[in-house]
């Protein structure tokens, strides 16, 4: 049996191609696909599969894909949806390995047929052992083989040969996209529409590329994947291959998560958990098109260079414009040590030294001229940029010479941005000393921004704990806090209390004042509901508070106080899987939706870091916070999630612990909210 990879190295180099559906009128696919594989420079057979026509021109055709003279190992499929079932299993029937489903009619169609349809074509695919390329797409390049099975623009163009593979849900943009590319002097690999991805997914493709040899960079257009766990090794092996990974992710609202039960799957919507899985998958990541062609080019050409950037400028006012467009773009600016620092300001005439640096507070080149390699120097710049305008030779060699000196002691990277633009033999003046220029600050900078992006950590392997028995439906409060405590989560002194003597003698037990809640089978949020009475200091004042309830079920807490609430969970992101999660919690938990999400699992040092950068993890290491084992402790609180979410795995769609008191006491859950996966 054919496997996928072995099928997608057959797609991307076959012997022979067939177009079923071959047409004479030009404006069709049949026409189009057919006539763009023998202009691309294909080298093997090229069939038309027509009953009405014996060429196009000057292609051969035949009346089915069965009396092709040869062996075929992929074909396009030029016809309407309703026809193109029947044709996959032709396909599968004359021993080809794939087959390209360019029509629409399927999922995408939000239709009962459309559905029912494109589930056939994925039980053809099994039951054949044929892949399927789409539908829904526009087909796929090799600029290397050279093959060119497709209708978009690009298809129709000999692209020049590269490392960069696209794999892309979207077709449509692929002229947009090589033609970036063609514009920065980079080259293609292979390119790929998903589409539907009813059998072949975005991920598959990306396996391939990594083992693909031209490809040195995996540029990825996605509109969302099919499993973040898989994504996360094949950018793990992506690294270990010497080849980098930069994604587009597109659609990234949290809509999605408006009608969610639990906090935590609101507040880790759908681009803020894609945002997490790219980060611990050490995958680039840009905000538009621009960005991941550009991010593309540099680098295939100068690689990961993990770190920071170091700016300068000719003027104040540019300096300040690097630094304003880094702090929007989330680009890190290097902190110059104090010997750079002292070096570069015994140099300057006025002003004061930083990074971006303004060239103009030197003086001139005479006591400028080391002060790029100074700067470019400093442990923590890997990437250096510099903000140019057009100069006359006089003015601008000697700044050039400079730029290049720090560039070629330092090996480091320097890119020039020039926004006005500059003369071609100006240009060259950068480029011969090894500079490239650009005109866009803001798409330079997100290519930098994925140069400097950290190389991926191992993904931990610890085993899970055993499963526990739970229900199948949402649990309560008494249940959930029950359930986590087997985990290690520190929680609040609970007791379920079945009648207001009960209750009484629970309070009595913990000691006033305490906390008051009704238990009520599939309500998640108590307090919207008056089920939740706090700072009950009396009996008089739980007896009153258990009268307004309107039910039996109850449970008793202690009253715990704390300088600050936080929330913390698990959710099940669509596409990305189960993730972790911790925000400012109580009611400011959705009103701010500032969450720190890591895709499960994480690291406990991960964990420790990436909350350290957090608005959260910033106020516990204030000065004015006096709670020192606070962080630590919530630490502990979110691996002990991360347990009870692994022994939970695919049976948990979300874990709430809303709030978590932080202070003297470290960090305590008082509510807890566990749901099953439906």
């Amino acid at each position: 049996m054919t496997t996928k990879q072995e099928a997608l190295h057959a797609l991307f180099h076959p012997r022979a191609v067939a177009v079923i559906g071959a047409s004479d009128d030009d404006t069709k696919h049949g026409y189009i696909v057919l006539t763009n594989i023998r202009n691309a420079g294909f080298r093997g057979g090229i069939y038309g599969i027509s009953r009405r026509l014996q060429d196009v021109a000057g292609i051969p055709c035949v009346p089915t894909i069965g009396a092709v003279p040869e062996p075929v190992d992929t074909a396009f499929l030029a016809i309407p949806a309703e026809a193109a079932v029947q044709a996959v299993r032709d396909c599968a029937a004359k021993g080809l390995t794939s087959a390209i489903v360019g029509s629409a009619g399927y999922a995408e169609s939000l239709d009962a047929d459309g559905a029912e349809r494109q589930r056939e074509l994925q039980r053809v695919a099994a039951e054949c052992n044929i892949r399927i390329v789409g539908p829904n797409c526009n087909g796929i390049y090799n600029a290397h083989h050279p093959l060119s099975i497709g209708f978009n623009t690009a298809h129709a163009k000999r692209q020049r040969a590269g490392g960069i593979s696209i794999f892309s849900h979207s077709g449509a943009l692929f002229d947009a996209m090589a033609g970036r590319l063609a514009s920065l002097g980079a080259g293609l690999s292979l390119f790929a529409s998903a589409g539907n991805e009813a059998d072949l997914s975005v991920l598959d493709y990306m396996e391939y590329g990594i083992s693909h040899a031209p490809t040195r960079v995996i540029a990825l257009l996605i509109d969302s994947l099919e499993d973040g766990p898989r994504f996360r090794r094949l950018a793990l092996a992506a690294h270990a291959a010497g080849k980098h990974v930069v994604a587009l992710k597109i659609g990234g609202s949290a809509a999605g998560a408006a009608a969610a039960v639990a906090h935590s799957s609101r507040m880790a919507g759908d681009g803020a958990s894609y945002q997490a899985l790219m980060d611990a998958s050490g995958v680039s990541t840009v905000k538009t098109l621009e960005g991941l062609m550009t991010a593309a080019a540099l680098l295939e050409k100068y690689g990961r260079h993990p770190g920071k950037l170091g700016a300068l400028s000719t003027s104040g006012a540019g300096a300040s414009l690097i630094a304003d467009r880094c702090d929007a773009l989330g680009v890190p600016l290097a902190t110059l040590s104090a010997d750079t620092h002292a070096a570069i300001d015994a140099q300057k005439m006025f002003s004061r030294i930083g990074n971006p640096l303004d060239m103009g507070i030197f003086g001139g080149m005479r006591r400028a001229g080391e002060v790029p390699t100074m700067l470019m120097s400093d442990s923590d710049v890997a990437v250096a940029i510099g903000l140019m305008h057009s100069m006359n030779p006089w003015q601008g060699d000697p700044i050039r010479d400079a730029l290049a000196k720090g560039r070629e002691t330092t090996g480091k990277p320097l890119l020039i941005v020039s926004p006005g633009g500059m003369p071609d033999e100006e240009r060259e003046s950068y480029t011969s000393r090894g500079m490239d220029v650009f005109t866009e600050t803001d798409i330079l900078l997100e290519g930098i921004g994925a140069m400097l992006t950290p190389f991926p950590a191992a993904i931990p392997d610890d085993a899970p704990a055993p499963a526990p028995a739970m229900p199948d439906r949402q649990l309560t409060e008494p249940e959930s806090l029950n359930l986590l405590l087997g985990f290690g989560v520190r929680a609040v002194p609970t007791v379920e209390c079945p009648s207001l003597a009960h209750a009484l003698s629970a309070a009595r037990a913990v000691g006033y004042p305490v906390v008051l809640k009704g238990v009520v089978e599939g309500v998640a949020h108590k307090s919207d509901q008056g089920l939740v009475h706090v700072n009950l200091t009396d009996s008089e004042a739980l007896e009153a508070a258990y009268a307004s309830l309107g039910c039996a079920n109850v449970i008793v807490q202690k009253m715990i106080k704390g300088e600050l609430e936080a929330i913390a969970g698990v959710t099940r992101a669509e596409g990305v899987g189960l993730v972790l999660l911790v925000g400012l919690g109580g009611i400011y938990a959705e009103a701010l939706g500032d969450a720190t999400i890591w895709p499960i699992p994480v690291a406990r040092q991960a964990v420790e870091a990436k909350l350290a950068d957090s608005r959260l993890g910033r106020v516990l290491a204030s000065h004015r916070w006096r709670h020192d084992g606070a962080a630590a402790a919530l630490v502990d609180l979110l691996m002990s999630l991360q347990r009870a979410a692994l022994a939970m795995g695919d049976r948990l769609h979300a874990i709430d612990i809303n709030p978590v008191i932080l202070g003297a006491a470290g960090a305590v859950a008082v509510d807890a909210l566990v749901i099953p996966r439906a």
